[in-house]
């Protein structure tokens, strides 16, 4: 018998397929009419579920059981403003990892950046997220400067029909890793108009399940405070885990702690945090001076510490040329921290594939 491919699969297989699926009590957990809409390209197939609000564990369970009964195709499954496609969520290996800070200012943009370049360095297929929708610095920071207004870029954000991996927007790339950003859709002087909760859930998740991606770790900067994107993040995106930058002070650990509390309510793992700004070493004299006033507020919320980076002008200094510092300075003392970081994340991740 020939490999089953996607194509030998009709949205009323799908409905038969699912049609055993019980509830913990012997329940019916879908009825056959539910599956809205099956779409299949090659060895990969989306599977539509008609249900606005679907409980937490529905989507893994109906994956879970398609994937037993069809075990040479790559299922997606949508309900809602929900997406599964296996493993932690985007697929079998794959993970996304977000970055937060809390406040404004602190090095969020620039630590994601550089992690997603030394994870790259260390064998890692990564891409990166701008999920800061105000503000969309990343492509800046990688050297790529959009002047104009782009025609015909290709978005399709009303449609509401899910895409075969074939039709999907191509990422950007630079210096071995994917891009996908909002900063691609408008000129750097120019502020993205993206307001309501709708519209941003829109966009976060078209940058996360309806770009190409080959990558198979996506690091997403994310904004500062607890607003819409942090609100989807959370709620609608599948985080493997989040990483959490911030200089030292109380203040700025205060408001990182708010957005700890936003995750840990929807029950989104923490990888660790980031020492930011550290300290400064005197050029005239060698000795550490501490630029803010320090503060255990993370640490005493039970987050290790995966790194230190001190300050140092010459990490803005090459994000304003778009030549990120670990590229510039790899064997550097910032660069070293960045390796500490990358090799804990990529443990981490290891230790958590399912």
């Amino acid at each position: 018998m020939g490999r089953q491919g996607a194509t030998d699969i009709d949205l009323a297989t799908v409905r038969a397929a699912l049609d055993s699926l019980r509830e913990p009590d012997g329940t019916r957990s879908l009825d056959p009419n539910e599956i809205a809409d099956v779409v299949t390209e090659g060895n990969w197939a989306g599977v539509v579920i008609g249900r606005d609000e679907p409980s937490e564990s529905l989507l893994p369970r109906a994956h879970a059981h398609l994937a037993t009964a069809f075990p040479n195709i790559d299922f997606e499954i949508r309900a809602g403003r929900l997406v599964f496609r296996g493993g932690r969520g985007v697929g079998e290996g794959r993970h996304v990892v977000a970055v937060f800070g809390g406040k404004g200012g602190v090095g969020k943009s620039t630590l994601a950046v550089n992690l997603a370049l030394t994870l790259s360095a260390m064998g890692v297929s990564v891409g990166i997220v701008d999920g800061d929708l105000s503000a969309p610095d990343l492509p800046h920071l990688l050297g790529i400067h959009q002047t104009e207004a782009p025609s015909g870029f290709g978005w399709q954000l009303l449609s509401r029909k899910v895409r075969p991996p074939s039709q999907r927007t191509q990422p950007q790339e630079r210096f071995g890793i994917e891009l996908m950003s909002v900063g691609f859709l408008v000129p750097e002087r120019v502020a993205p108009v993206l307001a309501g909760r709708t519209l941003v859930s829109t966009v976060l998740r078209y940058l996360v399940f309806d770009v190409a991606w080959k990558a198979d770790v996506l690091v997403m900067d994310a904004p500062p405070g607890t607003g819409d994107e942090l609100q989807t993040m959370a709620r609608e995106l599948p985080l493997s885990g989040a990483i959490f930058v911030t200089t030292p002070q109380d203040l700025a650990q205060m408001d990182a702690e708010r957005t700890l509390t936003l995750l840990r309510e929807n029950n989104v793992p923490v990888i660790g945090w980031v020492q930011n700004m550290a300290e400064l070493n005197c050029p005239h004299c060698q000795r550490q001076i501490d630029l803010f006033g320090s503060s255990s507020r993370l640490s005493d919320a039970g987050l290790p510490v995966l790194g230190r980076i001190p300050f140092d002008v010459k990490l803005s200094a090459t994000a304003d040329e778009g030549r990120p510092l670990v590229l510039g300075d790899p064997t550097g003392p910032i660069a070293y921290e960045f390796a500490k970081i990358g090799s804990a994340v990529r443990r981490w991740l290891a230790d958590h594939e399912n």
